[in-house]
């Protein structure tokens, strides 16, 4: 039986999401692709889904319905839930254990999102006062109501924050990149069990860690920070002293001509607090990226500083193009791919 499903991605991936998809689950049908969230339908178990690592959560769709923006509206929202079957959410969690409501809203409503979640958990005991309300703090099932303008969504998360951390244990350093993001640029840099790969600024190795769920030729990782190296290597467990070392990214130890790919969150914005340096920095960088690609070869490289990395690129003779501009904790950096 076909059921809708819901996956929620950065603002700006939904087409690597969508792409992802189409190569690992291609019977899956794309129905909608809204800001943030793509729509599927599948008749497979939903837990294939966890396949596709560019999501950061999944969610199995009940219902979509129109609610008004007045308060006066909320006891029908409340109804419209109460109507739905939601026995199937038994075999998924247990609401014995406590099920919550998070509710979202864009819009000129005059109720908050809590109001507008308390009327959803009143439709939900209604129709099953056997089940057990829970808290934020404690509960075993998640409901979803996105409310924007008059259209509701409705839906049940299927996956917890293991999912998009991919564990509980994972070491982050300053500035490191959600791992579903970082899946999002090699992806991008179309992986192949050929390739030769590099993160010259592998921080906590979070890139490095999303490469490796792919088959590969060599990959090596490193950084200037003594911290990072350190948190690269708890992650990366077993692979690390193989993978990753200490190096300084405008001068790698590698050969010329050597490396086929290369995927990197550049240093941008806040980060380095001094222009001047930045830019010195992003043309010492893309030159030493120039001398260990191979012909051909590329880089895909997260920045906020598009305008500077164009530059350095022009100063090597290196193609560089905007992929997909992101919407990033108030940020909007953008995936270029810059090409040898």
């Amino acid at each position: 039986m076909n059921h809708q499903y819901m996956a929620t991605v950065l603002p700006g991936l939904e087409w690597v999401l969508i792409d992802e998809m189409n190569a690992k689950l291609p019977n899956v049908q794309l129905q909608l692709t809204m800001r943030g969230k793509v729509f599927l339908t599948s008749d497979l178990p939903w837990q294939s889904l966890l396949k596709l690592r560019t999501a950061d959560n999944l969610y199995r769709l009940i219902g979509r319905f129109s609610v008004g923006p007045q308060k006066c509206h909320l006891p029908r929202l409340e109804k419209q839930i109460s109507t739905f079957d939601l026995s199937f959410a038994e075999s998924i969690a247990r609401p014995r254990g406590g099920y919550v409501v998070n509710a979202s809203r864009k819009g000129k409503q005059t109720y908050n999102r809590f109001e507008a979640a308390e009327a959803a958990m009143r439709g939900i005991a209604r129709r099953y006062p056997k089940w057990t309300r829970g808290t934020a703090q404690n509960h075993t099932m998640e409901f979803r109501l996105d409310l924007d303008g008059e259209e509701a969504i409705f839906s049940l998360r299927l996956t917890d924050s293991t999912f998009r951390f991919r564990s509980r244990n994972r070491a982050f350093t300053q500035a490191a990149l959600r791992p579903t993001i970082a899946h999002a640029l090699v992806w991008c840099s179309s992986p192949k069990d050929t390739d030769i790969f590099v993160d010259p600024c592998c921080g906590s190795g979070t890139i490095l860690t999303e490469r490796l769920a792919y088959p590969y030729s060599e990959i090596r990782g490193g950084d200037l920070s003594a911290e990072a190296i350190g948190c690269a290597r708890v992650n990366l467990k077993k692979t690390s002293h193989h993978v990753v070392q200490r190096w300084d990214a405008r001068r790698l130890p590698l050969e010329s001509g050597y490396v086929d790919k290369i995927v990197c969150n550049l240093p941008f914005g806040r980060q380095i607090g001094n222009r001047s340096e930045l830019e010195d920095l992003y043309g010492e960088m893309v030159q030493e990226m120039f001398r260990v690609l191979k012909p051909n070869g590329i880089s895909i490289l997260l920045t906020e500083d598009g305008s500077l990395l164009s530059r350095a690129a022009n100063q090597c003779s290196i193609q560089c193009r905007e992929f997909m501009r992101l919407s990033l904790k108030g940020l909007q950096p953008a995936i270029y791919r810059l090409q040898k």
